[in-house]
């Protein structure tokens, strides 16, 4: 259907118009001069009334055909109008996105101290000498130096700890330097600070032995020399459990280790270590383990972190390492707390059961039962395809290829030697 041009419609009634009026003019003269009849002047202003009119509509349909040409004329030449946008793409699958790496950190210079127990030196001093002191135990032989060795590493430095009577616990002993900066403490996480953890070992049954922590308590008040202390640095008040373990906690918080060849490294000393080790380092963050031994603690229990205390271990246990070092516990893969790296070059006994005694092993064991690396000097690499597809007016789809290339013998070395960057000089000295 066509639509009437706005544009000419006055052209078109002026023409209309003025046809009439020429009409009634010439009409009304001829009619006087010709002395026509009523009936034969209005047959006249007839015949002559409907040439005006077609000639008007002829002029109207010319000028609104010229108008209509040069509208589509100008309509042809004209860009194209944008098209709508699309909806968004659906997809199969999408690629994971590149991992974004916090930078890394170096150990901080001091603990950080609870506000309900802050550090003093007079608090120190009475917190070591507890720390050492034999008496806590029910047969007087261990203390908790006895399983924290200091000289070599803070661990037992064999599977299981001994306590008393000889007996044997069921799990490795970690480390209690550097503990100060992780927020849970033993293998299963359940201790939430230094203080909580101090009191488990001085009542467990296979350690120290005490019958109660009301035992512990007598024991240290007997002492005279315990009891001037804990004045001068408690003020006045009995000597209680509680005491007791703030000041083991506060000493334990001065045993860190804050200027590894790494931390030096973190702090602008380019030297600090060696081409070996830096590979070692790209590796690290590389093949995944930065995943859950964060930096600055190596641990995902530290303090800051963006991952979770906990992991599962070992998460793929079908494999060679995990039978061998019976790593399942009951048959099945235990959650753990993850263990800090610092110093773990002189800690070994490694894992829970303190079953590896190499370092370079341990790396292989998690290469494989943890993150399901294949362990190979061949550099081929496994490849993982996602498929993206993107429906649509042209529909179609893009590849994502993930190389997951093997550890090779001179990986795990190189891996290893960045690991031995986090040994304190001061222990690797002893």
């Amino acid at each position: 259907m066509i639509s009437l041009n706005i544009g000419i419609l006055p052209v078109f009634l002026t023409i209309i118009g003025i046809g009439l009026t020429c009409l009634l003019l010439v009409a009304s003269e001829l009619g006087k001069r010709a002395r026509m009849s009523v009936p034969g002047r209005i047959a006249l202003m007839g015949a002559l009334g409907f040439g005006v009119i077609a000639f008007s509509l002829k002029t109207g349909i010319i000028l609104y055909l010229d108008s209509l040409s040069h509208e589509q004329m100008v309509a042809a030449h004209a860009p194209a109008p944008t098209p709508p946008p699309l909806p968004p793409a659906t997809h199969e699958a999408l690629p994971s996105p590149a991992k974004s790496w916090p930078v890394w950190r170096a150990l901080p210079a001091t603990a950080p101290a609870p506000a309900n127990n802050p550090q003093s030196a007079a608090k120190i001093t009475l917190g070591k000498a507890l720390f050492f002191d034999t008496d806590l135990s029910a047969d007087r032989t261990l203390s908790c130096a006895s399983c924290h060795r200091l000289a070599e590493g803070g661990d037992y430095n064999s599977a299981v700890s001994s306590g008393i009577d000889n007996q044997k616990g069921n799990r490795n002993a970690p480390s209690v330097i550097n503990a100060a900066f992780l927020s849970r403490l033993f293998w299963d996480g359940r201790a939430p600070s230094l203080e909580a953890q101090a009191r488990g070992p001085l009542v467990n049954p296979v350690e120290m032995g005490m019958p109660s922590l009301a035992a512990v308590t007598s024991r240290v008040r007997a002492k005279p020399a315990y009891a001037r202390a804990f004045r001068r640095v408690f003020g006045s008040g009995p000597v209680t459990i509680s005491r007791i373990t703030k000041a083991i906690a506060a000493y334990e918080r001065t045993l860190i280790t804050p200027q590894s060849p790494y931390d030096r490294f973190v702090a602008g000393e380019r030297d600090a270590l060696s081409p070996q080790q830096l590979r070692g380092m790209a590796l690290f963050q590389e093949m995944g383990c930065r995943n859950c031994h964060l930096d600055p603690t190596f641990s995902s229990a530290g303090l800051v972190k963006p991952f979770g205390t906990y992991r599962t271990f070992p998460v793929f246990p079908d494999n060679k390492f995990v039978r061998k070092y019976d790593l399942l516990v009951g048959g099945e893969a235990q959650t753990w707390r993850v263990p800090s790296l610092r110093n773990v070059a002189v800690t070994g006994p490694y894992f829970h059961n303190g079953a590896v005694n190499e370092l370079e092993e341990a790396i292989r064991v998690m290469a494989v039962s943890q993150l399901q690396k294949r362990l190979s000097d061949e550099r081929a690499d496994d490849m993982a395809i996602t498929v993206v597809r993107e429906p649509g007016a042209r529909p179609g789809l893009r590849l994502t290829v993930t190389r997951n290339r093997a550890m090779s013998g001179q990986d795990i070395k190189d891996i290893a030697a960045f690991l031995r960057s986090l040994t304190s000089p001061v222990i690797a000295a002893r």
